[in-house]
């Protein structure tokens, strides 16, 4: 079993179904999950961001690498993990352990603000400044 990383990189709620279950995905969630589960959800994703944008003409294309305008969107939601051949169990648990990891890191948050600038004090009209050192 191949490990990758699904990441629902958009501002919205993401909701796909697998085997007649429904997998909901937070905004900037990022859930490591089975290859084949992780390119599904993936496809789903770039399919509806694709629409959304009206480009409907680009989804699910019979050979997705050679469609960039799907690849562009699918590489931004499909991470494929490098690893060894190692027994079902272990990837398993490698599963487990780095979903634990990713729920602890912070979010990925969408921000388009400018950076904040914070100037020097002066040193006119700072009390606490010595100026011979």
């Amino acid at each position: 079993m191949k490990i990758a990383l699904f990441h629902n990189f958009t501002e919205e709620t993401f909701v796909c179904s697998w085997d007649g279950k429904k997998h909901t995905f937070k905004p900037g969630q990022k859930k490591y999950m089975q290859e084949y589960l992780a390119r599904h959800f993936a496809k789903h994703l770039t399919n509806q961001v694709l629409i959304e944008n009206g480009k409907e003409n680009y989804t699910s294309p019979k050979k997705p690498e050679e469609v960039p305008q799907f690849m562009e969107i699918f590489n931004k939601a499909f991470f494929m993990e490098k690893q060894e051949d190692e027994d079902e169990t272990t990837n398993e648990v490698d599963v487990i352990n780095k979903n634990k990891e990713a729920e602890k890191a912070p979010p990925t948050v969408v921000d388009n603000k400018p950076p904040q600038t914070i100037g020097s004090p002066d040193s006119d009209k700072n009390p606490d400044f010595d100026e011979e050192g």
